[in-house]
């Protein structure tokens, strides 16, 4: 089985979308031949990886509500040739938000089936995680990352065997309202060492 893990982040290294690819791809391990891509190579058209791919796993960030814009037109550009390089194969995703709640994602996993069957492709089952900002601060599958970790033992068993099945949403081992106030601590500690004013944060248009 060949599979190919996209990830969608913009960012070329240090990526929560980078560590969610990294541990699938140590979760998955020697059972299944898989192969990463990454954003640089979307403009020279479809990934030699996908081609007789299995299965299809993007992984990406939230952007407003939606896709990174140089994701979507990559799918909107190339979405014939990437049924032709990955014909058959079922379409996993894992989205992750710096809100608190996985269910953000809702509008991005609608997006990515819409793409999967205008492609022709088999949709497996979508993954939203939450809290996106703290997978890079904790060890996968231990402390906050402790839900993250189970959801991606369950992601990788589901790719495995090709499974298909409702979305799921997965949200930190860590109190809601401590998450928010460290959120907007590091907002004002940002508007700082960018030469904004704390009440210029709330200011209405």
């Amino acid at each position: 089985m060949k599979i190919a893990l996209i990830n969608g982040s913009p960012k070329p290294r240090e990526s929560a979308s980078g560590r969610i690819v990294d541990a699938l791809t140590a979760k998955i391990g020697e059972a299944a031949a898989c192969v990463v891509c990454g954003a640089a190579e979307f403009a020279r058209g479809v990934p030699a990886a996908l081609w007789g791919s299995d299965a299809l796993v993007f992984v990406f960030p939230l952007y407003v509500d939606g896709i990174p814009s140089h994701l979507l037109r990559f799918l909107d550009e190339s979405m014939r040739d990437i049924a032709e390089a990955a014909s058959g194969a079922t379409v996993y995703v894992a989205v992750n938000n710096g809100f608190f709640e996985g269910r953000q994602n809702a509008v991005a996993l609608e997006i990515m089936r819409n793409f999967t069957a205008r492609a022709g492709l088999r949709w497996g089952l979508g993954l939203g995680v939450g809290a996106g900002g703290m997978i890079r601060a904790a060890r996968m599958g231990y402390g906050p990352m402790k839900n993250l970790g189970k959801a991606l033992d369950a992601l990788a068993s589901d790719i495995l065997a090709s499974r298909t099945g409702e979305d799921r949403v997965c949200e930190p081992n860590f109190p809601k309202a401590l998450y928010n106030a460290l959120a907007h601590l590091g907002w004002r500690a940002s508007a700082r060492k960018n030469g904004v004013k704390r009440k210029k944060l709330y200011l209405k248009s």
